[in-house]
């Protein structure tokens, strides 16, 4: 009996040593995944060794569990001890594609670049500053592509997409572009999650480079999932699946250019004389071209194909290079063949094409790197260039202006009657005061504490700047004001009195701000409106808490008050108040909520913003006549809107996908 509990205590230890799961852990990095695997192992072990007549399945048993701890140990001494000889692992594998990786931040280098690659929880290409938890349920614009969309050889503020979401700052844009993905790829991207955006210009860019050759449909197989999760085989197999540049015959990658008569018939989009194979690719890279466009038409968008010519095609020398080295006669090379042959498959399915070629052929900068086959910086700026040319011919506007240089989610820009601005943005974890000039070129930081400070609002005489501190999600904020250096800090809500959101009158002797308190029981009551008399410290309500009351501001003349309340219905109206009567009308009395307001500096009309389609969009409201004006119509938010001191521009917060910050429009007429 002993000797069979020995042998027992001898299995467990055996399997437990071979199925560590304090192993598992490092290696998997999931609290419950280890004994998910190390309980059934462990009883499956010791049912096998109980039943004699399971003796050869208790071998095998063994045998693959022997292996399977080989490999888990090799992964977990690779993992801790050869940590500089990992490869990047950056792609999630899909069924028939593959996309970013969420929350990668990654460094590239090259001996022509160093790059930072960061992605959000989504999987798309971020900056360093922007917020990765951000999510994009709607798009503008989606750019599908491979690496030369993808710009991994260059910084994401040097991206031609970026580039562009700075030349149309109201539209919401999706780099969708993945390193080695064909048009197949793209189709099944769009088919399996891109058409959720909604997205009502999809940009295919194609690359004369190599996205002719090998179009077929992809399908993930073991390698590649065993290559998306195991650091120690991806290390191992990676030189199997990928060739590197210095192994090359010219020591860069010469597509579609191969040194064998057989592999450029098969390969070369240029080669006058093409394979079965080849004239099966091209004809699968139509058919894919006519089912993303299929798709795109379905929902509701407009597929616009965009084509890079290759270096062999810009540069002579490029083309001398390939030709020479590899024994090429010149005679049978087509070198617009592509370009012919997708102008006519656009053509004729009536779908827009972009060919590159004309713009970057006239430029006297080079576009593509020395070496790597890719689009420098100065090249995505010429895409970039190339792209506005052609959609502005198309008729689109470039009606707004982004100011803020980062995406630190400046907000509240207020004017105090001259050019100079005040708003707040996020710095060290919390809210703090800027002033800068209208272009936001010269910011000056006037707060730094750990303290929020936001709602800015500068008096008439810029000597003193008012403004909200606190935790607005404790509702228990105070309204403050200092002078400019940052001294003299004093506060005009007091014992058990809270407030937020000032506004200063053109005199800068009075603050209307929202006044609330807390009643026995610790609950907030709603905010009323109230004017403080910065002179003799007086208070007055002009709205009671029966209802919440917010943003008020002052008429030029000093006789009104306009606010936005919610009273009987469940949306916020504007409101105007005669401070002297106390007689309060509706001036808008719609069924959306508005906020947000700001008068002008010539006290004939408001602008503010309106949550008519499900997002915040900006308005103006004619006092004189009533008559409301749409100002702005797209997906994203517009609000915390403030009339420039001239009246001639509106600024305000937007938040447009990755993209947020202080934006400038003209002020329609």
């Amino acid at each position: 009996m002993k000797t069979e509990t020995t042998k027992y205590l001898i299995i467990v230890l055996l399997i437990t040593i071979l199925i560590n799961p304090i192993s598992l852990y490092v290696v998997l990095d999931k609290i419950w995944l280890p004994f998910a695997i190390y309980v059934p192992v462990l009883v499956l072990g010791i049912y096998l060794f109980s039943k004699r007549k399971a003796a050869s399945l208790y071998v095998y048993f063994l045998s693959f569990v022997t292996v399977f701890s080989i490999l888990v140990h090799a992964e977990l001494v690779f993992v801790v001890r050869f940590k500089d000889y990992r490869i990047e692992n950056l792609y999630q594998i899909h069924s028939n594609y593959y996309f970013n990786r969420p929350h990668l931040k990654e460094k590239f280098l090259d001996k022509e670049f160093a790059v930072n690659y960061v992605t959000s929880e989504e999987g798309f290409r971020i900056g360093l500053e922007d917020d990765p938890e951000t999510k994009l349920s709607q798009v503008d614009w989606m750019f599908l592509g491979d690496s030369y969309t993808q710009g991994a050889q260059v910084e994401f503020e040097e991206l031609y997409t970026s580039h562009l979401n700075g030349r149309f700052p109201q539209r919401v844009i999706a780099n969708c572009g993945i390193s080695g993905w064909g048009v197949p790829d793209a189709y099944n991207y769009y088919k399996d999650a891109g058409y959720k955006l909604g997205a009502k210009k999809v940009f295919l860019q194609i690359c004369n480079f190599n996205d002719f050759m090998n179009v077929n449909e992809r399908k993930a197989t073991y390698t590649d999932y065993i290559m998306e999760h195991s650091e120690f085989l991806r290390f191992v197999l990676y030189p199997f699946r990928y060739s590197n540049p210095a192994e090359l015959p010219l020591g860069r990658w010469t597509e579609p250019f191969y040194p064998t008569l057989e592999s450029n018939q098969d390969y070369n989009v240029f080669f006058k004389t093409k394979s079965e194979r080849q004239i099966t690719d091209l004809a699968n890279f139509e058919e894919y071209i006519l089912r993303l466009n299929d798709l795109v038409k379905q929902n509701g968008g407009e597929l616009i194909v965009m084509q890079l010519p290759t270096k062999e095609q810009l540069y002579y020398r490029n083309f001398e290079e390939v030709v020479n080295n590899f024994s090429i006669d010149v005679a049978k090379l087509q070198m617009d063949y592509p370009d012919s042959l997708l102008s006519g498959i656009c053509s004729s399915n009536k779908i827009t094409h972009l060919n590159l070629f004309k713009h970057f052929s006239q430029l006297k900068s080079e576009v593509y790197f020395q070496y790597d086959e890719h689009l420098n910086a100065i090249g995505h700026a010429e895409f970039a260039n190339a792209i506005e040319q052609f959609l502005v011919a198309m008729g689109e506007a470039k009606s707004a202006t982004k100011l803020s240089k980062y995406n630190s989610e400046d907000r509240y820009p207020s004017f105090g009657g001259s050019n100079v601005v005040s708003y707040q943005s996020m710095r060290d974890s919390n809210l703090e005061l800027f002033v800068s000039d209208s272009l936001l070129a010269a910011p000056k930081r006037l707060t730094f504490n750990n303290v929020d400070e936001l709602h800015p609002w500068l008096d008439p005489r810029h000597d003193r700047i008012f403004f909200t501190e606190g935790d607005q999600s404790l509702g228990r904020t105070r309204v403050a004001s200092m002078n400019m250096d940052g001294s003299q800090r004093k506060y005009l809500t007091g014992d058990n009195y809270f407030g937020a959101i000032p506004s200063v009158d053109r005199e800068g002797k009075r603050v209307a701000y929202p006044q609330w308190t807390s009643d026995s029981q610790n609950r907030l009551t709603n905010p009323r409106i109230v004017i403080h008399e910065l002179d003799g410290n007086t208070i007055t309500p002009i709205t009671t808490d029966d209802h919440e009351s917010w943003r008020p501001v002052f008429s030029s003349d000093g006789r009104y008050v306009f606010y936005i309340s919610k009273t009987d219905d469940e949306a916020f109206d504007i409101f105007q108040t005669d401070i002297a009567t106390g007689v309060s009308t509706n001036l808008t009395n719609t069924t959306f909520d508005e906020w947000d307001l700001s008068l002008s500096p010539d006290g004939k009309s408001i602008v503010y913003a309106g949550k008519m389609d499900g997002n915040w969009d900006i308005f103006k409201l004619e006092l004189a006549t009533g008559i409301k004006t749409r100002v702005t119509s797209t997906i994203g938010d517009e609000w915390d809107t403030s009339f420039c001191s001239g009246g001639c521009h509106i600024y305000y917060a937007g938040v447009y996908g990755f993209s947020n910050g202080v934006y400038r429009i003209d002020n329609p007429n």
